[in-house]
């Protein structure tokens, strides 16, 4: 481990790493607090840039055995610089730095998906990360947003997404033009999800190959968009209850999707 002082380069970009979206877009980097993201990144075959620990703190060991053998550096950082730096009302002893993981949108075609989700212009850092993490235990192929969603390496993003967006493809800032060609040009169905769907998504059929849209957490998706859809599905709800909350909506819509899916060996 090496030590290091509040004023060395590598803490002031850090700082900027976890408040400044266009710093993360220049630098190609972001920065994530705690440990779970960090095993997560190192589960799926991913390596940190840089790890930033507290001094003395117990767990220092446990991220010495996670990079073992490995040319990652781990930072030593006093603990008051650990406090200062973070964004979380709780610091974490642990902050990770990491490579931007996105994939464009002809990339993730070039797969061939057939199960994937939408989000238009979603702007609440929670809901994103929940999205991606209900996506990811879906078993979905990818997860798109759109232009005026929020920044994907937003801290409280990746910290909703509980580590998983490093588990699934996820495109960004995409025209929501350019999706629903790509998606009509590779026979995708194009699946809106509104509280006046023409059917349930009980009824419909997420055997062939989909992608389920969701708009934000205010106003949905617009008319515009419902138009373009090959179907719209709704989900049936108690009395009085008029809505649910964008990514609860999403998981209760793609664990069905999985469920057909699994039933037919095609998951």
């Amino acid at each position: 481990m090496a030590g290091i002082s509040k004023n060395n380069p590598r803490v002031r970009e850090l700082r900027k790493l976890l408040r400044d979206a266009k710093f993360r877009l220049k630098c190609q980097k972001f920065a994530a607090e705690g440990i779970e993201v960090l095993k997560e990144c190192i589960l799926t075959g991913n390596w940190p840039l840089d790890v930033f620990v507290a001094n003395n703190h117990p767990i220092a060991k446990e991220i010495d055995f996670l990079l073992e053998g490995t040319e990652v550096t781990v930072w030593r950082i006093e603990e008051s610089i650990i406090a200062s730096v973070a964004t979380t009302v709780t610091p974490q002893p642990v902050i990770s730095t990491f490579s931007t993981i996105d994939v464009s949108l002809e990339e993730l075609m070039k797969e061939r998906p057939s199960f994937l989700i939408c989000g238009k212009e979603i702007r609440e850092p929670g809901n994103a990360g929940s999205l991606i993490r209900a996506a990811a235990a879906a078993s979905a192929d990818g997860i798109i947003f759109t232009k005026s969603s929020v920044d994907l390496y937003n801290p409280k993003t990746v910290r909703a997404s509980a580590g998983a967006i490093f588990r699934i493809p996820i495109v960004s800032s995409m025209r929501p033009s350019d999706c629903l060609k790509a998606f009509k040009d590779r026979s995708i169905s194009s699946v809106g999800l509104s509280p006046n769907g023409e059917m349930s998504y009980l009824d419909f059929d997420f055997s062939t190959p989909f992608v389920v849209l969701l708009g934000n957490e205010s106003s949905g998706l617009d008319d515009e968009t419902l138009a373009q859809m090959n179907q719209t599905v709704r989900i049936d709800m108690g009395l009085g209850v008029e809505s649910l909350n964008v990514s609860n909506a999403a998981s209760v819509v793609l664990f069905e999707a999985r469920r057909q899916r699994h039933q037919l060996g095609s998951d």
